[in-house]
Order: structure tokens, then C-alpha cells, then sequence
């Protein structure tokens, strides 16, 4: 392929907005699935820290009545 043929076939792309629009949706739905896979990861992480934070309240709340 020369440089002229790969150029008319890039113009031809670029002037397919289908094309960009489809490319769009399929970043932004990746970027949705990542947010909601860290989203569960950090949840995860904070509920146990809410636990742990729980279970040191408890523990300092009998030491006070003691």
C-alpha cells in the first residue's frame, strides 16, 4: 500500500462518524465497568474497616464499664 491509499482510507474513517460514535460508547462503557469493579474493591475495603472500627468500639465500651 503507498501513503495515498493508506491517507483516502483514514479520511474515509475519520469522515464515518458511526465509527466514532461507536468507539465512544464502548470507552465509556469500559470506563463504567472499571468504575464499578473499583467501586465494589473499595466498598469492600471500607466495610471492613467499619468492622473493625465497630468491634474496637465495643471492646473500649467494656473497658469504660470495667
Amino acid at each position: 500500500m503507498d501513503m495515498h491509499a493508506i491517507n483516502s482510507w483514514l479520511r474515509q474513517l475519520a469522515h464515518n462518524y458511526f465509527l466514532i460514535v461507536i468507539a465512544a460508547v464502548v470507552f465509556f462503557l469500559f470506563k463504567a465497568v472499571l468504575g464499578y469493579f473499583t467501586y465494589r474493591h473499595y466498598d469492600k475495603k471500607l466495610e471492613a474497616l467499619n468492622r473493625k472500627l465497630d468491634k474496637l468500639t465495643d471492646e473500649l465500651g467494656k473497658i469504660k464499664r470495667d
